[in-house]
């Protein structure tokens, strides 16, 4: 039995607890687990087991991580390093810790900083999630198909890379091993940019004195463009203030795109926007085709009957500190 704790119960730690309770221990790399939840707010708490995505309610940090063997911190990110330093003295010698946020540089930093050498830590960030936050949005198939991407730091050990992949095998994602700081260049401009650009144009437009007029035209269009603008802000806000720079560059890109888009427009340049718009349609149709998420040469694993890592089962589970 692996005992599991999940710190934090929005979106993601109760789609996560969802998504590990609903395997099949027969089935699954982790095999059989318990899982207790912690959340600031107890009504968040009792939301979440109500929802099934824990077995049991944890009434305090301390109380949730005494005896875990996998620590999952899944609060915003910019409260992570607090968290840390109140676990630091809380955790089980041989404990594993790792996280979901959306940027990892700054938080592995924190891992390094804050947490003991008696525990490891392994950053996780699942590319998936929704406009909606909270328990109530919470959904056990969120992660199935999903890139997961995972930080080492120089202290992590093969047993924690290989317990966490188990557990992001388990629910349905697939691992993806990359270095902090690149992974937050990367999804600055995937993830962090579009964000941006649709609480841009809900703020352009809904700060319109037009906009009572304007907005029963709204359709289609302008909904799928601003639907990142109904997410969380308080989760939003941290991510954005923990990725300046990587963010900052894409942010310069665009504003140079709109410029020339701007320039070309008023002067009429018919060619130049034409071929502007088939060099974007292009490039979309291409990712489209190339089927996102599955990675060079994945394919041609997927067929492959799931291979048993009986090493897992036979690690030294951490023991509660005396």
């Amino acid at each position: 039995m692996i005992r599991i704790a999940i710190i934090g119960l929005g979106l993601i730690g109760t789609s996560l607890g969802m998504a590990l309770r609903n395997a099949d221990p027969k089935e699954s790399p982790i095999g059989h687990i318990t899982i207790t939840g912690f959340d600031r707010d107890l009504k968040v708490t009792r939301e979440a087991r109500g929802r099934l995505a824990i077995d049991r309610e944890a009434r305090t940090l301390a109380d949730a991580v005494h005896d875990a063997q996998i620590v999952v911190v899944a609060t915003p990110v910019r409260a992570i390093r607090d968290v840390f330093g109140e676990l630091a003295s809380l955790l089980p010698n041989g404990a594993i810790v790792t996280d979901v946020a959306s940027t990892k540089a700054m938080v592995c930093h924190w891992a390094s900083e804050l947490l003991p050498s008696t525990v490891t830590f392994i950053g996780g960030h699942p590319m998936a999630g929704r406009e909606q936050s909270g328990p109530g949005a919470a959904d056990p198939d969120l992660f199935r198909g999903a890139i997961y991407c995972l930080t080492t730091i120089s202290t992590t050990t093969p047993q924690a890379v290989e317990a966490v992949e188990a557990m992001v095998r388990t629910i349905g994602a697939k691992p993806y091993y990359i270095d902090p700081e690149e992974h937050d260049a990367y999804v600055a401009g995937i993830s962090h940019l579009p964000l941006l650009l649709s609480v841009g144009l809900v703020t352009a437009t809904g700060n319109s004195p037009a906009w009572k007029e304007m907005a029963p035209l709204a359709a289609t269009g302008f909904r799928d463009v601003s639907r990142l603008a109904s997410g969380d802000p308080a989760m939003q806000r941290d991510i954005l203030l923990t990725n300046p720079h990587g963010l900052s560059r894409w942010i310069d890109e665009v504003i140079r795109f709109l410029v020339t888009a701007r320039d070309q427009i008023t002067a009429g340049d018919a060619e130049a926007i034409e071929q502007l718009l088939q060099q974007a349609k292009a490039t979309r149709d291409a990712w489209l085709a190339s089927k996102p998420h599955l990675r060079p040469g994945e394919a041609d694993f997927t067929s492959m009957p799931t291979v048993e890592r009986p090493s897992l089962l036979g690690l030294r589970w951490p023991k509660r500190n005396e």
